[in-house]
């Protein structure tokens, strides 16, 4: 079995925290996830412990679930609560009352609740990115970072933000976009009532309009930094990424010291096989903040692409003392190890990755052993 360095994709939305007038922060609020055109699935290797669940727990989820997905959110927490009670440890359950939670804005609980099925379930990948989609959604975009990491890393096909098709109801008019579009109308020349609604949009996975009305605010305001950098995060998801260089080059211009915007150009970088630029752009990620863990994964995993093994081992160690369980940390460390030639080191981090329910590393074990 090869080690695939490029399993980790790196696409993280942002959602801007600058000073928002307070009328704009109660309609802002209303946002919360970005989206393309397929729902993140939990995958079969998540559900391990559907073996363990009684009939009357897995009975008692469909219920919440079609009460969820027919928008009777009351309804489908008494039956997810009841199949909890009878199987405390149903990943899927917490999940779907975290999405049930985020459909009634109750962000924090949704959180904690994406934590409960983290917890019983450390390789939920989607449970890890929606948790991230929240955290960003609350400014904490430390945390918000790390968890679309893992969630990159555990599901390489989460090629881009995705949003969850469960969250979608199409037979309800888009309140908040109205709210938005209201609001326009009283001010027509607020910046960042345009940048809301194009936040709203590409949250929405309307990528034409969310950059029409970026297009806009930034024509009202050209130094709105956040326009410019989520204006890159649509142009990114659509694969037009000279544009997004292009705008994340200008919000950068508008101010320096954005490391997202370094971090997320260093792995469009990535994505087209300019190793070196891409490094250059972690550096200065780290020059900014010197504890943006999730860069040390990166670019440990890009120095492992260019074969620099030792930089490689440096990074990856630096990340996993920020974040020690962390699976995919210690798979790409032991592939920097097998760089070196250093097998039983290697060996020792596959081993690590896999107690920490890694299936690759467990594959490359089992495979060691024919």
């Amino acid at each position: 079995m090869t080690l695939g360095y490029d399993m980790v994709q790196g696409v993280r939305g942002k959602i801007g925290n600058g000073d928002m007038p307070i009328g704009w922060i109660l309609i802002f609020s209303l946002c919360l996830f970005s989206s393309a055109c397929s729902a993140p699935q939990i995958p079969k290797t998540g559900l391990k412990a559907d073996k363990e669940i009684s009939s009357t727990a897995k009975d008692w989820f469909e219920k919440g679930e079609n009460f969820f997905l027919r928008g009777k959110y009351d309804e489908a927490l008494g039956a997810l609560d009841r199949a909890i009670s009878s199987a405390p440890k149903f990943a899927r359950a917490y999940y779907y009352r975290g999405l049930v939670c985020t459909q009634k804005g109750q962000y924090d609980k949704s959180i904690e609740e994406y934590s409960l099925a983290i917890a019983a379930d450390p390789n939920l990948a989607p449970a890890y990115y929606l948790r991230g989609l929240t955290y960003g959604r609350k400014g904490h975009f430390d945390r918000e970072t790390e968890d679309y990491s893992k969630a990159m890393a555990m599901s390489p096909n989460f090629a881009s933000p995705v949003f969850p098709a469960e969250l979608i109801n199409r037979n309800h008019t888009d309140g908040e976009i109205e709210l938005l579009s209201q609001a326009i109308t009283l001010d027509p020349n607020s910046a960042w009532g345009y940048y809301s609604r194009g936040i709203a949009h590409r949250m929405k996975g309307q990528w034409d309009s969310a950059i029409q009305d970026l297009d806009r605010a930034l024509a009202i305001d050209p130094h709105h930094v956040w326009a410019y950098y989520h204006r890159a995060a649509a142009w990114r998801v659509k694969g037009e990424y000279g544009r997004a260089m292009e705008d994340y080059r200008l919000a950068l211009a508008v101010d320096p010291n954005l490391p997202w915007a370094h971090y997320n150009r260093g792995l469009i970088l990535r994505q087209k096989g300019r190793y070196e630029g891409a490094v250059e752009d972690f550096t200065r990620a780290l020059a900014i903040d010197t504890n943006y863990s999730w860069v040390y994964f990166d670019r440990g995993v890009t120095l492992g692409m260019q074969g620099a093994g030792h930089k490689a081992v440096d990074d990856l160690s630096k990340a996993m003392a920020l974040d020690p369980f962390f699976s995919w940390t210690y798979y790409h460390r032991a592939g920097a190890y097998l760089q070196l030639g250093k097998v039983q080191e290697a060996i020792l981090d596959m081993k690590a990755a896999a107690q920490l329910g890694n299936q690759e590393a467990k594959n490359w074990l089992r495979d060691r052993e024919r």
